[in-house]
């Protein structure tokens, strides 16, 4: 006969007592040892219950409440935000949309279609990788990931020797200046860590515009005359260029509004985002000495830079990363506040400079 699957957890609880009662029943308890086993028994069984009763709800509050900070920042009245609020806000927002980002690429990474490369030897110059028409499957993934997450601008399948095999957009992976990137410092890292890498900003030959690069490594399990053998071989790195597209939006957004100017920054300085700085214009050589042999200056559509933030040697010098924000004034009644976020494992810094 079956029992129809109705009982909520409470009743499950219940009925945990009363089987342990019915087997004490029948079960001669010869010795003292025979009843602790029965007791630590009863009691692991209730344990498990109770996990399922009282934790799975407290994570699902928690990704409730997590979703419903991400809306109430977005949707914060700014303008009537308290200044260092609004930086601490921001920060937060910050750092929740690169964890989620690093999520989204760790977890497609174990996509099924991404394990195997067997278009490897039609790579070419001619396509920067292999043509469009080739590995849609690998393809369709990335632009699904592309339309549901704004803040990544493209994303490329990378051979373990740092060659370019897929790269969305296509448009992206048609003007690369060149397809080995083994010198990038995001495929030194994973290459070198063997698990998922955070880069420091950068200027993208993808975009021709700062950001960071979040590579993640892709294996999948070798087969032995059709037998997997529990083995794994590096298939390649899934990366992501990410340029917090959804961030800047409201960095700009606000700094019309309040005039206040808003900066991103890596723990070397280093700007990804600037709301008082335009993309277009002229390149330092100087800060591109690194990115030399990426992206000819002469070749770039749109020339960028890529600044170092004018003010970093004042927050190197306060280094106080304890601190739930840091201010100093400037001058002419200008003040700037700063909240350090960590990002792996160095610390970037949200900026607000802002008149009094």
């Amino acid at each position: 006969m079956r029992i129809p699957l109705i009982l909520n957890k409470t009743n499950i609880i219940a009925g945990v007592f009363v089987i342990t009662d019915q087997m004490t029943q029948h079960i001669p308890l010869q010795t003292f040892a025979t009843s602790k086993l029965f007791f630590f028994f009863t009691m692991f069984i209730i344990a498990v219950c109770l996990y399922s009763l009282m934790v799975q709800p407290l994570i699902a509050q928690h990704i409730d409440k997590a979703t419903q900070q991400s809306s109430y920042l977005q949707e914060l009245p700014i303008i009537n935000t308290d200044k260092s609020n609004m930086l601490i806000l921001f920060a937060y927002l910050i750092n929740d949309k690169i964890s989620n980002t690093i999520d989204v690429l760790e977890i497609s990474s174990r996509d099924k279609s991404l394990k195997d490369v067997p278009f490897q030897n039609n790579v070419s110059n001619d396509f920067n990788g292999i043509s469009p028409s080739l590995e849609l499957d690998k393809r369709n993934l990335a632009n699904d990931i592309l339309q549901r997450n704004k803040d990544i601008a493209s994303i490329f399948f990378v051979l373990p020797n740092g060659d370019i095999y897929i790269g969305e957009p296509y448009s992206h992976q048609e003007q690369l200046p060149r397809i080995n990137f083994a010198d990038r410092e995001w495929y030194k890292g994973v290459a070198q860590s063997n698990q998922t890498y955070i880069s420091s900003i950068f200027l993208s030959a993808s975009i021709n515009s700062p950001a960071i690069a979040i590579a993640v490594p892709v294996y999948s399990l070798i087969s032995d005359l059709g037998n997997q053998t529990g083995l794994s071989s590096l298939s390649g790195y899934w990366v992501g260029i990410i340029n917090l597209q959804s961030i800047q939006d409201m960095f700009e957004n606000q700094s019309l509004i309040t005039e206040d100017q808003f900066i991103l920054i890596d723990h070397n300085g280093m700007e990804l985002l600037n709301t008082k700085t335009s993309n277009s214009e002229s390149v330092n050589s100087e800060s591109l000495e690194n990115e030399s042999t990426l992206c000819p200056i002469n070749n770039m559509t749109d020339q960028v830079k890529l600044n170092t933030f004018e003010h970093f040697n004042i927050i190197q010098a306060v280094d106080d990363t304890k601190s739930v924000y840091n201010k100093v004034n400037l001058d002419d009644g200008v003040v700037m506040f700063w909240k350090p976020t960590k990002i792996k494992e160095s610390n970037w810094y949200l900026v607000l400079v802002t008149r009094t």
